[in-house]
């Protein structure tokens, strides 16, 4: 972590001032204005560096500025239609793939969606019903797997009722 006053680690002769500017990011023609950006600059090679608590701060604004710019969902409507779903974010990767962490980085901005996994997310959403469908692909070949979504556990009791013919 660097300080005001520090000697800068990429000449090693000048001297790191800490500066809050507004930093201006493109992205495939759109620009993204983040204020109270904090780097430290040079006094010798002019060089900046910035605060690691700003890049990690910044850094789901950016993806999702990324997100937006390429048709993507954003972390919050991915984290919006897995918990409308009533699933954790464990048992959501375990259903559509990517694993046990994948919604914990899509929703946290560490890492974006693919767009397959994005129009799949999209469908799910307009069409709760297809979760049936994969979960009981996912329990065939995971036995174990006991979390059906809210909306499925209402089709399975509605289905439990409704007489067959």
């Amino acid at each position: 972590m660097y300080k005001d006053g520090n000697v800068c680690p990429i000449c090693g002769k000048g001297i790191l001032k800490k500066s809050l500017i507004e930093e201006i990011f493109e992205y495939k023609g759109n620009q993204l204005k983040i204020p109270d950006y904090i780097i430290f600059q040079c006094s010798d090679c002019e060089e900046s560096i910035v605060d690691n608590q700003t890049l990690k701060d910044s850094e789901k604004i950016i993806r999702n500025f990324q997100r937006k710019t390429d048709g993507l969902l954003t972390s919050d409507e991915i984290r919006k239609i897995r918990v409308a779903l009533g699933f954790t974010q464990e048992d959501f990767g375990a259903i559509l793939g990517g694993g046990a962490k994948a919604f914990a980085r899509y929703e946290t901005g560490q890492v974006t969606q693919s767009k397959a996994m994005d129009n799949l997310l999209r469908i799910v959403d307009e069409y709760p019903s297809v979760l049936n469908l994969i979960e009981k692909k996912v329990k065939k070949f995971s036995p174990s797997f006991i979390a059906p979504c809210k909306f499925c556990q209402s089709l399975q009791k509605k289905e439990q009722r409704t007489p067959s013919n």
